[in-house]
């Protein structure tokens, strides 16, 4: 006796993710015909990119392509003049390979090295919808991709926020999303004056809690006190953050209270542009001294640890295009003359 062919079945699952895909990346490639026509020139160039990854993204969940979408269409459904958008805006960082002892030397032109990042983002510059819903105040939204050989189409992380305010009181909301840990995080705070309270969730779990509240003083020696209690879920740690400033705003003193290493700081400006900022740890007494000078293209940052180095960072800003960034390291401790030498490295961001 002949056995029956059984027919083969195609499973549910194999059926909807290309056909959710196919009607993505058709819905997608009208959105681009449309503003095509509306000459939005700065929306087409990252849609078009989500579109060609749409061919490779077989394996890829749906859903991260909509929230790549959704973050590039929906302040374009409403009224444009009502959003403003920055980007896409690419950066390249250039610096000496770093050839260690032993390896094979490192290429010059090296992608993963040069760290190229892409970032777009959009604000409402005045109330999204005034009628529909007169409490939002404010949208913003943002995608970042970080170059990764593994992950070479995926972008990083996509994020959002929300403003609401109601009868004295606002209520901010940031959720995000990073593609590559498949991690959700969510910050809630509600604030009203000079208090405020948020909670931190990560994936549905509840992380941290914090909370503030400011008084203001009629005097010159103390014009402010600052208290910032926390408390850490996962960890079960608590934390308090004390400051206090002068009537002037020149002088902050700083008390954090934390878990691991308590630190003071005292925050004190000498001027407009140099900033001095001793900090001495309440758990070994150790010092740290930190000096920030404020250029006219940019700043110098020193930071001393008598214990172990001087660590200079300039970051210049004159040259439009990027900017460079040199970070000088000078060791304190040792006796030989190969670990006191200084180490001075010298990068250049280009941002387009």
């Amino acid at each position: 006796s002949r056995r029956r062919e059984r027919p083969h079945h195609t499973s549910h699952r194999s059926l909807v993710v290309p056909c959710a895909l196919t009607i993505t990346q058709s819905l997608l490639e009208r959105i681009v015909q449309s503003l095509a026509t509306w000459r939005l020139v700065k929306l087409v160039v990252p849609v078009q990119i989500i579109c060609s990854s749409t061919c490779f993204a077989q394996n890829m969940m749906t859903r991260n392509l909509l929230l790549v979408w959704i973050a590039f269409a929906v302040p374009y459904l409403a009224e444009a003049s009502r959003f403003r958008m920055n980007g896409p805006v690419l950066t390249l960082t250039l610096k000496d390979p770093d050839i260690s002892s032993g390896s094979q030397p490192t290429k010059w032109l090296n992608l993963q090295d040069m760290r190229p990042n892409l970032h777009w983002n959009f604000q409402s510059i005045m109330k999204p919808l005034p009628k529909l819903l007169p409490s939002l105040q404010s949208l913003q939204g943002a995608v970042g991709y970080h170059y990764e050989a593994s992950r070479p189409l995926t972008p990083t992380f996509v994020e959002g926020g929300a403003k609401f305010h109601a009868r004295g009181v606002d209520v901010d909301i940031v959720p995000a999303y990073e593609l590559k840990s498949k991690r959700s995080s969510l910050l809630l705070q509600v604030s009203r004056g000079g208090l405020w309270g948020m909670l931190k969730f990560g994936n549905m779990a509840l992380e941290a809690i914090r909370g503030c509240y400011q008084v203001n003083l009629p005097y010159q020696s103390v014009g402010a006190i600052r208290i910032t209690p926390t408390w850490n879920v996962l960890r079960s740690e608590p934390a308090c953050l004390l400051e206090g400033t002068t009537g002037s705003q020149r002088t902050k003193a700083v008390l954090n209270l934390e878990y691991q290493n308590p630190t003071l700081t005292v925050v004190h400006a000498l001027d407009e542009r140099h900033v001095i900022a001793p900090e001495i740890s309440l758990y070994n007494a150790r010092i740290i001294y930190q000096w920030n000078i404020a250029l006219d293209s940019g700043s110098i940052q020193t930071k001393v640890d008598p214990t172990d180095s001087v660590h200079i960072t300039w970051t210049d800003r004159s040259t439009s295009g990027g900017k460079w960034v040199t970070d000088c390291r000078l060791p304190l401790a040792g006796t030989s003359l190969s670990a006191l030498a200084a180490d001075i490295r010298v990068r250049r961001q280009f941002s387009f």
